[in-house]
């Protein structure tokens, strides 16, 4: 009884979301209007006739990746979808932030919003607003100093992809670029059924559905590769030369661990290591042939446990392959405590450094897959259930989220800031992966995106739309605030900028606090330096829930020392002081 009333409450949570939309009339990922039907068969040779965006120009080295979800993030032709006409507009909110490089999830012509169902590689889709846009959007960020990453989807295709229709329907040439499996043997495997075919509108409907068996682990929308299939790698690397071709920056690789995960593949835990070291032999013979370019970056998506194993896929033999994976370690994904002590902060930096000399550490608080840093703060420190995320912040959490933000920011590495983060977004997973992927909040209507996805049947999990953020600043309001954690943030990425040593995965840039201030919790405590005999140093400390009050002895006298930075601290004569939310950043000189 009590679920029933629980469940209740939700959904009149959700019509009161609905009811509250900047945005009163949203927009159809599947309209009419944007059913391309030239797709790409082959990308083989696409790169020789690939159109040009601007090189980039180095402006700043914060080594700060901020991720992107283009069709929510901002609307530039006022039809409901997030486009690249808006993120263009919104350069200059991203410079002011001080990020460097940006991360975009799937921007190709795809099956649903998410763009991980992918229709044509080669391709943008058409609701972000085309390979027009696209470049033009480039091109502005290149010349604003800002790097971009594409994210690559090769574990599977869309159900759509024109390959896998060909499969289906006997193409001999396409077939092998599946698994098409003639019995049930697990979950894995997906059956091509009339209700299946019924969902993909663009699709010839007087085709009858095949009931054929194939493998596509994730759902039945995205069908495996077949990645023993040359004729398969020699596309993927054609789409690799294509975008490389066109001016990006790097990728990021999709759920990799799952190229080779089910029982009917190979099992070889270097095939991926080889596919991605071709891949970055393709990319390498386009920037070789441009001077003064920088080799395209490229990190793999990691969610399994063995963080040791994620790192052997840098090397392919004597050969580089993937720079770096991210999420290896999990340190604050769904942790609400960001203390980190000492021995495991020069653990996890030692481990990428001694992976490869390219290798970076990537840490995050959340994603688009995982729960909003702030929303497993507020199940598990303020023990909220998921479905009172209609509460607003307090003050505590809103302290919580600011040191987090501190943390990940002071890491040895380059931290990876998902859009909001810099808002405080606390979306819940209570309305499905929808609520993860909250639209970014603009004082101007227009600029607001409200997208309906009609493949999903569930009312509360067919929207994107703003939930948490309903309740708190645009980011408009937060630009011009200079108390908002948008400004608090660009503080922290401008030390960095100052401070090159800060993003090196370098155990030589951490210091134990222990040498540098007396503590009741030195993992409360960071310290950073240009190597361990620096004569300057940064210290960055906190108090979060675990301690109701930090009392923090006096810094050793060794050191001459300004605070650069007090939150909820005082700095004694005799000691230092900080309160529980309480943040202070000090520069030391060694006398």
């Amino acid at each position: 009884m009590k679920k029933f009333y629980e469940n209740i409450k939700k959904e009149l949570i959700f019509k009161k979301y609905l009811k509250n939309q900047i945005r009163k009339e949203y927009a159809i990922w599947d309209d009419v209007k944007f059913n391309k039907q030239n797709y790409n068969l082959d990308y083989i040779e696409l790169w020789k006739t690939a159109p040009k965006a601007s090189p980039f120009i180095k402006k700043r080295d914060t080594n700060v990746i901020y991720q992107i979800l283009v069709y929510n993030f901002a609307d530039g032709n006022n039809d409901g979808i997030g486009d690249f006409i808006g993120l263009k507009n919104k350069i200059p909110y991203l410079v002011d932030l001080g990020v460097d490089q940006l991360w975009l999830s799937p921007i190709h012509s795809a099956s649903s919003y998410h763009g991980y169902s992918v229709i044509d590689y080669c391709d943008v889709a058409e609701q972000l607003g085309g390979m027009t846009a696209f470049i033009d959007f480039l091109s502005e960020a290149h010349k604003n100093g800002i790097k971009v990453y594409l994210d690559l989807v090769f574990n599977h295709t869309s159900y759509e992809h024109p390959w896998f229709q060909e499969a289906l329907y006997g193409n001999k040439k396409f077939e092998p670029f599946y698994r098409f499996e003639p019995n049930y043997i697990d979950h894995d495997v997906k059956t091509d059924t009339p209700e299946v075919r019924s969902k993909y509108i663009k699709l010839d409907q007087n085709k009858k559905a095949t009931n054929r068996r194939y493998l596509g682990r994730f759902t039945y929308g995205m069908p495996d590769l077949n990645l023993d299939n040359k004729d398969v790698i020699d596309q993927l690397i054609g789409v690799q030369k294509f975008w490389t071709a066109v001016g990006v920056d790097g990728f990021r690789y999709d759920a990799f661990a799952e190229f080779y995960s089910s029982e009917q593949e190979t099992k070889n835990n270097f095939n991926e290591a080889k596919i991605f070291s071709l891949l970055r032999k393709a990319s390498n013979e386009i920037t070789n042939q441009e001077n003064g370019r920088d080799e395209v970056f490229m990190m793999g998506e990691w969610v399994h446990t063995d963080s040791l194993k994620a790192l052997e896929y840098t090397k392919y033999n004597d050969e580089f392959a993937l720079d770096t994976v991210y999420d290896g370690f999990k340190f604050f994904r769904h942790n609400p405590d960001v203390r980190v002590p000492f021995e495991e902060l020069y653990r996890v930096t030692k481990m990428y450094q001694d992976a490869s000399t390219k290798s970076k550490w990537i840490p995050f608080l959340d994603n688009h897959d995982v729960l909003r840093w702030l929303d497993s703060y507020r199940m598990q420190v303020s023990k909220l259930k998921g479905y009172q995320n209609d509460k607003k912040l307090t003050q505590s959490e809103k302290d919580a989220h600011k040191i987090a933000m501190m943390q990940l920011l002071v890491l040895p590495g380059t931290p990876l800031v998902y859009y909001g983060n810099e808002l405080m977004y606390y979306g819940t997973r209570e309305y499905g992966d929808p609520s993860l992927r909250e639209p970014m909040k603009w004082d101007k209507v227009e600029e607001n995106s409200y997208i309906f996805d009609n493949k999903v049947k569930e009312s509360t999990k067919d929207h994107v739309l703003l939930t948490s953020a309903l309740s708190l600043q645009s980011a408009d309001e937060a630009q011009k605030d200079k108390d908002s954690l948008f400004n608090f943030i660009k503080f922290m990425i401008e030390l960095r900028n100052a401070n090159s040593f800060i993003s090196k995965t370098d155990v030589n840039t951490i210091i134990n606090p222990y040498e540098v201030i007396d503590s009741q919790d030195y993992s409360s405590f960071t310290v950073r330096a240009d190597s361990k005999n620096a004569n300057r140093l940064l210290l960055f400390g906190f108090c979060n829930y675990q301690n109701p009050f930090l009392h923090a002895g006096k810094i050793s006298r060794k050191f001459h020392f300004k605070p650069l930075y007090m939150y909820k601290a005082k700095n004694n004569s005799w000691n230092i002081e900080i309160e529980q939310g309480g943040i202070v950043i000090f520069e030391l000189i060694r006398k």
